[in-house]
């Protein structure tokens, strides 16, 4: 169980869980998170309410229905009101198929400890299933923390009470880009991100892609959705001044080639061609709240 000191609540938006050993799987890690720290909120993202989740509301096991409002983002400010609510002291986001040790999670908190009375984002060192293995960094007798820009949302863990101050995620960014903005606007208010490398979380980010060449340019197959909120989100993204100037250079430079590659080597090419054009044209979301 989570330190005695509060309870370490995990939300988990779930979207279109395919049925099987699949969500049989999903069902024991977030058993095993529910008992080693105390809540997980359960976020059922469904278009139309997935029973399976109603049937796992138990003791430390709560369901919220947010129907896809809003998307990723959407989902996981309802579920941080809700663990906010039940009392929590630390909240830690999920994606539905992260892989990390519910224990390993615990070891977030210690921030706080070396850290005390400061706004903190931490996350773990993250693993994409799909690439080389790499080196495993010895942190014994140094400081395990490293210092980056960004976190992916996956693993991010923040203090309860420090809510109102980081604000929420943007719901008009739907999915893409939502953690970019909202690390960088948490850094701009003063907060220190930290990922401590003795916590890892695996994940797969898209599926791998059938053609050779964009798999050695480290691209993955999404949906034409996904790469209708990329474009668009991306255009949102460099008019945002807590934005680095390089990241958004880079970013943009991506875009000008994966384009033409979505529409050369993706199936769905008509679906990517309307995506792109919208992407490219339609309304940019409004401010971040």
């Amino acid at each position: 169980m989570a330190d005695s000191a509060g309870i370490h609540g995990v939300v988990v938006p779930v979207y279109r869980l395919p049925p099987g050993p699949c969500f049989e799987e999903f069902e024991r890690r977030m058993q095993e998170l529910r008992q080693a720290l105390g809540l997980v909120v359960l976020v059922d993202n469904n278009p139309q309410a997935d029973q399976r989740l109603n049937a796992l509301e138990a003791g430390g096991m709560r369901v919220v229905h947010q129907a896809n409002r809003g998307g990723l983002a959407g989902g996981f400010n309802a579920g941080i009101r809700a663990a906010i609510a039940a009392g929590v002291q630390w909240i830690t986001l999920l994606d539905q198929d992260s892989a990390v040790d519910p224990l390993a999670l615990v070891r977030l908190q210690e921030a706080w400890q070396r850290h005390p009375g400061r706004l903190l984002l931490v996350g773990p060192a993250i693993r994409d299933l799909d690439a080389e293995p790499g080196c495993v960094q010895d942190t014994s007798g140094s400081d395990p923390y490293a210092r980056p820009r960004l976190l992916i949302s996956s693993g991010t863990t923040f203090c309860s009470c420090d809510w109102d101050r980081l604000g929420p995620f943007h719901t008009e960014l739907f999915i893409d880009f939502l953690d970019h903005i909202w690390c960088f606007r948490a850094a701009a208010r003063g907060c220190l991100l930290l990922q401590d490398q003795r916590v890892e979380l695996a994940q797969r980010f898209g599926a791998p892609h059938p053609q050779p060449l964009c798999r050695w340019l480290g691209m993955k197959l999404y949906s034409p959705q996904r790469h209708y909120y990329g474009l668009r989100n991306l255009r949102w993204l460099c008019r945002q001044p807590e934005v680095p100037l390089d990241l958004k250079v880079k970013e943009v430079l991506k875009m000008l080639v994966k384009p033409w590659l979505w529409l050369l080597f993706e199936p769905r090419r008509p679906a990517n061609a309307r995506a792109i054009c919208a992407g490219l044209t339609d309304p940019l979301p409004g401010p971040h709240p």
